[in-house]
């Protein structure tokens, strides 16, 4: 038996060693993220998708990820990503949303497990030179899991939106959600050692209270506490700017519609900087040789 599992460990460390060029990379990423729900958006009705999106609210992404390669165009990887989000209605130039006056910045702290295919490679593009540049572009796609936490101000003060309930105790929502990130990257790795990427991908999720928009205007029976109040239904704070161009007042009562259908989701764009661990190099020879070493002491034939 122990002999059997020895040639298992050993054929499973060589496979691995040799699964491509670069066996693996870890490293930092820092982008910014923007987001994609009820509040804000560009002028005019609401738009599909994308179009929708209001990119001077854009803010920031940053984190930490672990890659493996199980084939030359095959890979997997590991991430933690925070970033922020935000939108308010009072800057786009669609009256209803004006006239709503929501507005939210949230905080997202993402775990995920994504797959890469890559679907274009370029070895070693400067073979005039002596620095080696390797070119790879893929896509990607995977599951997370989302913690996400809606705050407001009022009065230069903020406001975690999750515990107050703005839709009711009925409609409350938990901080746990899950994300499915799809996208596209690239990547440039200089003489085998360090990697530069870019990759845009974007998040759709299975909540639709990332803004802590999503139902009907709640009755103030519905509200647990003073502060719900003041955050379920800010039309008023419109209305007093005297603006004669937005709608009848009577569209933001309690009972008529707060949010919109479907859920929300945010698009993240970032760089990334990671050291490679190629299969040929020191650092993998050496966690090779000690895993041999350290099986054959163990082993008795």
């Amino acid at each position: 038996m122990r002999k059997l599992l020895f040639i298992l460990s050993l054929a499973v460390t060589t496979s691995l060693s040799s699964f491509g060029q670069y066996s693996m990379d870890f490293g930092l990423n820092l982008g910014a993220a923007n987001y994609l729900g009820e509040i804000g958006g560009g002028p005019g009705e609401a738009r599909p998708f994308l179009l929708d999106m209001k990119f001077q609210q854009t803010n920031i992404s940053v984190g930490g990820f672990y890659r493996m390669n199980f084939t030359r165009n095959i890979a997997a990887k590991v991430a933690f990503n925070y970033s922020r989000i935000e939108g308010a209605d009072s800057l786009t130039g669609e009256p209803t949303r004006i006239a709503r006056n929501l507005s939210f910045r949230t905080d997202l702290l993402e775990f995920n497990l994504t797959g890469e295919y890559t679907f274009f490679s370029f070895n070693d593009m400067s073979r005039r030179s002596k620095n080696r540049v390797d070119f790879s572009s893929y896509v990607t796609a995977g599951v997370g899991v989302l913690f996400y936490y809606p705050y407001a101000n009022f009065n230069d003060k903020w406001y975690y939106l999750r515990p107050l309930q703005t839709e009711g105790v009925e409609n409350a929502y938990d901080e746990m959600a899950i994300v499915v990130p799809f996208g596209i990257g690239a990547n440039f790795t200089f003489n085998r050692k360090i990697r530069l990427g870019i990759e845009f991908a974007y998040r759709f999720t299975n909540t639709d209270y990332l803004d802590d928009i999503s139902t009907d205007f709640a009755y103030d029976s519905e509200l647990p506490f003073e502060e719900s109040k003041i955050f379920a239904n800010r039309s008023a704070e419109a209305f007093a700017r005297g603006d004669a161009d937005l709608p009848d007042p009577g569209f933001y009562v309690s009972g008529s519609n707060r949010g919109g259908d479907g859920n929300d989701g945010y698009l993240i764009g970032n760089i990334s900087l990671s050291y490679v661990i190629a299969s040929g190099n020191n650092f993998s020879k050496s966690i090779y040789r000690r895993f041999i070493n350290r099986r054959k002491k163990r082993t008795k034939f």
